[in-house]
């Protein structure tokens, strides 16, 4: 009756806003440990490594290692230790009109160090404008994040 009560009857009730009795919220709150959790802080190690000679591209890459230099959640390096790396290349569009568009690739990997083989994690592809830059830098840093959180068991020693 209590996984019942879990799982479809105070669901419910939370949605309808229908008042709960006592016992279900007794039933619940004792199965919850009252005792504060350490969060443990999060700086994932990364480096950009950037290559073409665009206008858009280069414009890319800056803003995107400004954003990782300036988040608590990230650590920009190049030391020989265990890092996500983002191996981002772009290429102007249209080559007669350079400030049209740029194409890129964004590709994630995991380096355990310099010696090692470097393993493949993410990738993305796509075109970008000049007013496009900011918003994908953010979609770029907020996707390595993530990254960062799925494969964070590869940092602990």
């Amino acid at each position: 009756m209590t996984t019942l009560l879990r799982v479809f009857v105070l669901p419910l009730a939370l949605v309808l806003g229908l008042p709960l009795s006592g016992v279900a919220l007794a039933s619940e709150a004792g199965s919850v440990p009252d005792k504060p959790i350490k969060v443990v802080e999060r700086r994932t190690p990364i480096a950009v490594e950037h290559e073409g000679n665009d206008n858009i591209g280069m414009r890319l890459a800056t803003r995107i290692k400004e954003s990782f230099n300036s988040s608590n959640l990230f650590l920009l390096t190049e030391n020989d230790s265990p890092k996500i790396r983002l191996l981002l290349s772009s290429v102007s569009e249209f080559p007669s009109r350079p400030g049209l568009g740029s194409a890129y690739a964004a590709v994630w990997v995991f380096s355990q160090s310099e010696a090692t083989l470097r393993h493949f994690l993410l990738r993305e592809v796509g075109v970008i404008t000049p007013d496009e830059v900011n918003d994908l830098a953010a979609k770029i840093v907020e996707r390595t994040d993530g990254l960062a959180i799925r494969y964070g068991y590869l940092f602990s020693n």
